[in-house]
Order: C-alpha cells, then sequence, then structure tokens
C-alpha cells in the first residue's frame, strides 16, 4: 500500500507544472507543494514503522531468497521514500527561491511604475508660454523632473537585474515578465525622450524672449540718450544753435541710424516668436513692445533730422550774415 502510494506520489511529483515567473502563480504552487509535503509528513509514522518492522524481520529471518526479497524490497522501499522526499524538498526550495525573485521583481515594478504615471501627468503640465516669469518656472520644473528621471534609472537598472535574475529562476511565464520589462523601460524611453524635447523647447523659448527683451530695452536706451539730447536743444531754444550742439545731433543721427537695422529685427524677430507661440497663446504684450519701439524710433529719428536741418539752415544763415558783415 504504502509503495502504491510512493508510486503515485512520484507520478504526480514528475508531472508538477513548471514553476511559474508569476508571483500569483506561484504563491498557488507553493501553496499545492505545502499540501503534498503535509500528505508526504503525515505518512511518515507509516514508512517508519514498516521500516522497522522489515529490519525487525531480517532479523530473524534465516539467509536465503525470502531474506533477498525482503531486503529488495525494504531497499526499493527507502529508495523510493527518499527520492520523493528530496523531489519534494526540492522543489519547495525553488518555488521558494522563485518567490523571493518574484516578489523583488514586483517591488521595483510597483516603486517605479507610479512615479512613470506621475511623471506623465506632471510633464503634461509643461507647456512653452510667451510669459517669461511663468515660462522660467516651467524651465526650472523641467529641468527638476529631467533629473529625477535620470536619478530614476538606477532603480531600472535593478528592476532589469531583477527580472533577468527572475526568467532565469522560473520555468514558465517568463515571456510575460520580459514583455513588462520591455513595456516599462519603452515607458523610461519615452518620457526621458519627450522630457528633454520639451525642456529643449522651453530653454529655446526663454532664450528667444531673453534676446527679445534685452534688444527691446537696447532700443530704449539708445532712444533715451536722443530724447535726452532733444530736451536739451528745446530747453536751450535759441541758444541751441551751435556747431557744439548740431554735432551733438548729428552724432545721435548716426547712433539712430546704426540703431534702425536692430528695429528691424525686433519686428521680424517678434513676428517669429508670435508664429512659434502655441495655440492660444496671449500674444499682446510682445507685439506692443515691439509696435512701441518701432513708433518711437520714427518719431525720435524724425525730430533728431528736422532739428538739424533746422540747425544747419540757421548756421548757414548765421554765416552769410556774418560774411556780409565783415
Amino acid at each position: 500500500e504504502l509503495r502504491t502510494w510512493l508510486d503515485d506520489k512520484l507520478c504526480q511529483q514528475a508531472q508538477s507544472q513548471p514553476i511559474s515567473a508569476k508571483l500569483e502563480r506561484l504563491q498557488s504552487q507553493i501553496q499545492e507543494q505545502e499540501e503534498f509535503q503535509k500528505s508526504l509528513n503525515q505518512h511518515s509514522g507509516s514508512y517508519e514503522m514498516i521500516v522497522a518492522e522489515g529490519e525487525s524481520l531480517l532479523l530473524s529471518v534465516q539467509p536465503g531468497e525470502e531474506k533477498t526479497i525482503l531486503q529488495n524490497q525494504l531497499v526499493s522501499l527507502k529508495t523510493h521514500w527518499e527520492e520523493l522526499s528530496k523531489q519534494v524538498a526540492d522543489r519547495h526550495s525553488k518555488l521558494k527561491d522563485c518567490l523571493q525573485k518574484a516578489q523583488k521583481y514586483q517591488r521595483h515594478t510597483e516603486d517605479l511604475l507610479p512615479w512613470v504615471e506621475d511623471c506623465k501627468a506632471k510633464m503634461s503640465e509643461l507647456e512653452v508660454t510667451l510669459d517669461p516669469v511663468q515660462l522660467e518656472a516651467t524651465l526650472l520644473r523641467s529641468k527638476a523632473l529631467l533629473s529625477d528621471v535620470e536619478k530614476r534609472r538606477s532603480l531600472l537598472e535593478m528592476l532589469n537585474s531583477a527580472a533577468d535574475i527572475l526568467i532565469d529562476a522560473s520555468q514558465t511565464d517568463e515571456d510575460d515578465v520580459r514583455d513588462e520589462k520591455a513595456g516599462i523601460n519603452q515607458k523610461m524611453d519615452a518620457i526621458t525622450e519627450e522630457l528633454q524635447a520639451k525642456t529643449g523647447s522651453i530653454e529655446e523659448m526663454s532664450q528667444r524672449l531673453k534676446e527679445f527683451q534685452e534688444s527691446f530695452k537696447n532700443i530704449e536706451k539708445k532712444l533715451e540718450g536722443a530724447k535726452h539730447q532733444l530736451e536739451i536743444y528745446d530747453a536751450l531754444g535759441p541758444q541751441a544753435c551751435s556747431n557744439k550742439n548740431l554735432e551733438k545731433l548729428r552724432a545721435q543721427q548716426e547712433v539712430l541710424q546704426a540703431l534702425e537695422p536692430q528695429v528691424d529685427y525686433l519686428k521680424n524677430f517678434t513676428q517669429g516668436l508670435v508664429e512659434d507661440a502655441p495655440d492660444g497663446s496671449d500674444c499682446s504684450q510682445l507685439l506692443c513692445q515691439a509696435e512701441v519701439a518701432q513708433q518711437d524710433f520714427k518719431a525720435v529719428k524724425q525730430k533728431v533730422n528736422d532739428c538739424c536741418m533746422l540747425m544747419e539752415n540757421k548756421l548757414e544763415g548765421i554765416g552769410q550774415f556774418n560774411n556780409r558783415v565783415r
């Protein structure tokens, strides 16, 4: 009876399902194996009793065919019992080992996947804008996310390593782990690529806005210099008419002549910014600044030219009068 039971269990053990890489299936397999071990433990008393009886019989039986048969039965029984016990212990050990590896892999996925989804949500909030203050804050957030992605690379490497170790330890469902691992790596690569592209776009727009503001301020500064000279001219009244003041106004003419390409560049640059701005962006402030700079430049240039011409005519008239007097 015990041999029949042993043979049946050895057959069952031989037909055991391959060790799965999936955590839930592993836990189910371990539970089944523990039930199998429990059944083996329950029969251990019967086994020990039969072995003891057999060894006792061997001592009382005279040498001969009957004793040889008994010895062979006893040896066969011990061999089968030990083989089954070894197989059960080995499988249980492999299942436990694979379970630990599956749990480690799952811990890494549980750490990484929620972060991936959170990162995607944060990335969707990163928008290119024409507001310099808001854009700078967005750029800081984008760079912080990019830094976080690089830090998470070490966790991804740990996940990849844990997946490879789990695949080596398991006998089935390895493709599921491979597919999941590949999917996570693709998500990380996609996030990195998209985030780098967004950061690049935000940085580019930030630089263009800074260039716009610097150009606008430079034009304003030079126009202020010309306006100041005109204020002096107006304040002096008739006394402003001198060769020295004419030279100053001519110097402002040269400054304004050199400034004109910058004003034209600012206009074209603004148009490019507006065209590249995201849909729905408020471009009114940029357009207004560019228009103010252009109109201001035209007005100042016209007034400086008029003042120069008037002063030149006056000085020419004074010179002709002095010549007639001489």
